[in-house]
This record gives C-alpha cells, structure tokens and sequence, in this order.
C-alpha cells in the first residue's frame, strides 16, 4: 500500500510540473503566429527569428553578461563568508549564518526598492553595476549555503595537519581546502548563475534600457502579446535548466563519492 501511494504521489506531483510544459512547447514549432491547436505544421523559423532579432538576442546577452559577473562575485563573497564563518564557535556560526541567509528572507520587492534608492543616492545608477551588485546580494547566500555544506564534510584533521608541516593558512586553503571542497564551490557558481539569469524582479527596477536582460524583455512580450517567440525563449530556458539541473546532479554525485 506504501509503495502504490509513493507512485501515485510521484505521478502525480510529475504530471502537476511538466504537464503544462508538454502542453506550451509544441506551439514553438507552429507555423501559425497565433498560440492555437491544432498546429498547423511543423517548422523552427521562430526559433531563427528569435536567435537573430536583436530585440531577443540582446537582452540574452545582457542576462549571460549579468549572470556571469554575479556569479564571480557571489562565489568570492559567499565563498569567504563560509570560510570565515566555519572558524568561529558554533553558537557564532549560528548567528553569522542566518545574517548571511537573511537577504533570501526578505522579499525581492522590498530589496528592489532598497537598491534602487541606494544606488540613485549614491550616484551608481540603473545599469550593467547595478544589476550585478543587486543579484550577488541574493546569489551570494546561495553559494554560502553550499560551500558551508561542503565544508562540514571536510575532515578539519587534514587542515591540522597541513599546519602541524609548517604550512601557511593560504597555502592550505588552495592546497587542501579548495580541492575537496571544489564541488561545492562548482554548485554555488551554477546555483548564482540561474538565479541572477531568472531574476527579474530586482531587474525591472535597477536595469536601464541598454541593459534590459531576458526576463525583462519575456515580461513585456506577455503584457503586450502572446507570440510563439516568447514559448520559443520558454523553450530555450527550459533545455537550459535541464542542462544545469544534470550539472548540479554530477556535482552532488561527485561531492557524495567517497575519497580515497
């Protein structure tokens, strides 16, 4: 009776998530301009006119360009954090953590408005540096979070004992300390990665016409019409999640694997 009911929920909450996926993707190959069944055909134009109209391809690149500049700078900060946060007492760790996390707490809204203040006081404006800072501030928990987890798995006698043969605390860290734990700094740049490129809420408020980023152009195309470019982009983001999501399933595999 467990098991049928274990199935069941399964099917289930799988049949709740991809059916409305199986359901919109189809239509990204619809020769018709308008989101109807049944298709009329099967063609890719679409996807050729959403990967050479700059009014797409633009703002791709502006989200890769944020994304990866968010993703170095969270995994430095978010990195550090943990570093700094493992060396203290527990009841220190405890407090420092959930300060560290607090920013995952607060609502995107709240910190948009925040940032967008701060920055138009400052003088740092909407833009590429603005974007950049305002997504780290929410992907840098994120890879606290698993560089922290990788660092608990860490046997502390091998740090000790690198110390015990006279070597320096830099030199352990990028001879010991980073290479076990080097999956779980790879998870956090990939976990940094896909949230800065799926934030929008922080971009409709700090980006500037020249750096509009993908979200942004998909939640204009929705309030304006429903076109089969914006299931193409879908679709584009949808293969891409899967690609990470099978990247993160490899680090966790090999991060569990027991060491030699």
């Amino acid at each position: 009776m467990s098991r049928l009911i274990y199935w069941v929920s399964v099917t289930f909450c799988a049949s709740f998530l991809i059916l409305p996926l199986v359901v919109v993707w189809p239509l990204a190959f619809n020769p018709s301009s308008f989101l109807t069944y049944p298709m009329e055909g099967f063609t890719f134009d679409w996807f050729a006119k959403v990967l050479s109209d700059p009014g797409w391809t633009r703002p791709m690149l502006n989200s890769v360009r944020v994304a990866l500049g968010v993703t170095v700078l969270a995994v430095v900060i978010g990195g550090l954090a943990a570093l700094g946060v493992m060396m203290t007492r527990r009841g220190t760790q405890i407090v420092l953590s959930a300060l560290f996390v607090s920013p995952l707490v607060v609502p995107s809204v709240v910190v948009a408005v925040a940032l967008a203040y701060a920055f138009g006081r400052t003088g740092v404006g909407g833009g590429y540096l603005s974007l950049v800072l305002a997504h780290s501030i929410v992907a840098a928990p994120l890879v606290f979070l698993s560089v922290m987890t990788s660092l608990r798995g860490l046997d502390p006698n091998l740090d000790l004992a690198g110390a015990s043969l006279g070597a320096s605390r830099i030199y352990r860290f990028f001879t010991v300390t980073l290479p076990l734990t080097a999956p779980g700094f790879a998870a956090g740049a990939v976990f940094a990665f896909i949230t800065s490129f799926d934030e929008v809420v922080l971009a409709l408020f700090l980006a500037d016409p020249g750096s509009s980023t993908l979200p942004i152009a998909l939640f204009a195309g929705l309030r304006d019409r429903l076109e089969p470019p914006i299931v193409v982009v879908a679709v584009l983001l949808s293969v891409l999640s899967v690609l990470f999501l099978m990247l993160l399933n490899y680090l966790q595999k090999r991060h569990a694997a027991p060491r030699s």
